[in-house]
């Protein structure tokens, strides 16, 4: 049931001090909003993916489409996939969003349910999410 969840969600979860969301908001929001203080002001994200060897190409190919997607939406400040030359299989995402609003927009863009419903697949374990607050 997790691995489906992941699926439909744009980003993955952290398994600890995950809020119970309400039904019928998303659990990558609810995880958010438990972080944030105010859901107006910008927020960032780094999601750490542990790809599984030679998965790396396929991978990176898989995020092309929505770097860019994501990149003219109109919540999005920053939108970027790193790879970690220490370890060539880790990939961090840094996104940065103008607000909740932002995220739950982007969370129901079709080209980020695509996305994971590739990459989820060719991940070892669950991605790891990191929210940061972004001072005034």
């Amino acid at each position: 049931m997790f691995r489906a969840l992941l699926l439909t969600a744009p980003l993955a979860l952290l398994v600890v001090a995950t809020p119970t969301p309400a039904a019928d908001e998303n659990p990558v929001v609810a995880l958010i909003k438990s972080k944030v203080k105010d859901e107006k002001k910008p927020f960032a994200l780094l999601v750490t993916f542990k790809v599984k060897a030679g998965n790396e190409k396929k991978f990176e190919e898989a995020f092309a489409p929505a770097l860019a997607a994501t990149r003219k939406e109109p919540g999005c400040v920053a939108y970027y996939l790193n790879r970690d030359p220490d370890e060539p299989t880790t990939y961090v995402m840094y996104e940065h969003f103008k607000g909740i609003a932002a995220l739950e927009a982007h969370m129901k863009e079709k080209h980020t349910g695509t996305l994971l419903g590739t990459v989820i697949p060719m991940c070892e374990g669950e991605p790891k999410i990191k929210v940061l607050a972004v001072p005034e």
